[in-house]
């Protein structure tokens, strides 16, 4: 019986989004998603961290990146935003921490904030804008990270079906599905000494940015064939443009987590884009068009390579086979 030729259908590659944090430069998210769709490229997966966290959730519910910048333009600080601290707690504060200088007990002060803003507002403006939802009530391949402050592991958010895959073969990681996307979010952006911890099941959970800034390896490890990263990393500043505890936070934070950061990127991600936003805080509302812009310019300096990878994957997948008639 001779032997004929078919050439079967090409598979598509599973393309995998990982969103780094960085405060409010993680708008430049928005402008990367722009371009990555005005391509035609399909976003298959994603995972995100921190300010990443958020574009990533939306991202899975069905959120065009013009919706997301339209809820930017209608949301205003005071929506998100419940400061907790003020004279009196700062002066319990510098009691604890002299108490603590001096390794004398002080359970019997009564108890101080954990952050400047209590996140309670954060948390409902994402319970509303997830609809509610849970790990188990999404179809999409969705990663959240954050940080077990207590112990230091990374704990991962995800559908139940990667949990039950990914948690055997990298018990270093807590996989879990068990938590609403509101939870998860709120949890990967707690940034420490800002934002109060999550709690979650009794752990303390803090910005997934401590440990994986830009959880490409996640992507990899769930099955991902090309894999983009956004990698904000931090912007150097002037002294005199570090002039508030929070601007000192976030740049600490990020200074700390960028060497690793770079290393797990060389071996995951197939494709980095490091938008060029400046500096911004949080505060700094007026700086996200252009922080947008600056996705915008680097996805497209970067699209000739995913271009590539894409069809390259094409033409390994799409050979001629064999078949017996």
């Amino acid at each position: 019986m001779a032997a004929s030729f078919i050439e079967p259908q090409p598979r598509q590659p599973v393309i995998g989004l990982a969103l780094g944090g960085g405060g409010l430069r993680g708008t430049a998210h928005l402008g990367v998603l722009e371009v990555l769709r005005s391509k035609g490229l399909s976003i298959d997966m994603a995972a995100g961290t921190s300010a990443g966290s958020i574009i990533a959730m939306l991202h899975a519910l069905g959120w065009t990146p013009q919706e997301m910048e339209n809820l930017l333009a209608e949301i205003k600080i005071r929506d998100y935003v419940d400061h907790v601290i003020n004279i009196q707690s700062l002066t319990l504060i510098s009691i604890k921490t002299i108490l603590d200088r001096l390794s004398l007990p002080h359970r019997w002060l009564p108890p101080t904030p954990l952050g400047f803003v209590r996140g309670r507002k954060f948390y409902r403006l994402l319970r509303r804008l997830s609809g509610k939802r849970n790990f188990y009530e999404i179809d999409f391949p969705l990663f959240i990270t954050a940080t077990n402050l207590c112990d230091g592991q990374l704990v991962c958010f995800c559908p139940p079906r990667f949990a039950g895959q990914l948690g055997p073969q990298r018990p270093e990681i807590i996989f879990t599905a068990d938590a609403s996307l509101a939870q998860a979010v709120r949890a990967s952006t707690a940034i420490p000494g800002i934002f109060e911890p999550m709690i979650w099941q009794g752990h303390m959970l803090v910005d997934g940015g401590l440990k994986n800034n830009v959880p490409a390896d996640l992507l990899r490890w769930a099955g991902a064939d090309i894999i983009i990263a956004v990698d904000l990393g931090f912007h150097s500043q002037n002294s005199d443009e570090i002039d508030t505890i929070l601007e000192i936070l976030i740049q600490s934070l990020d200074i700390m987590g960028q060497t690793n950061t770079e290393i797990r990127l060389e071996q995951t991600a197939d494709v980095v884009i490091q938008p060029i936003t400046g500096s911004a805080s949080l505060t700094d509302i007026e700086k996200v068009p252009a922080i947008i812009e600056a996705g915008r310019r680097a996805a497209l300096e970067a699209w000739p390579q995913i271009a590539l990878l894409v069809q390259n994957f094409a033409k390994r997948r799409n050979k001629v086979q064999p078949y017996s008639s």
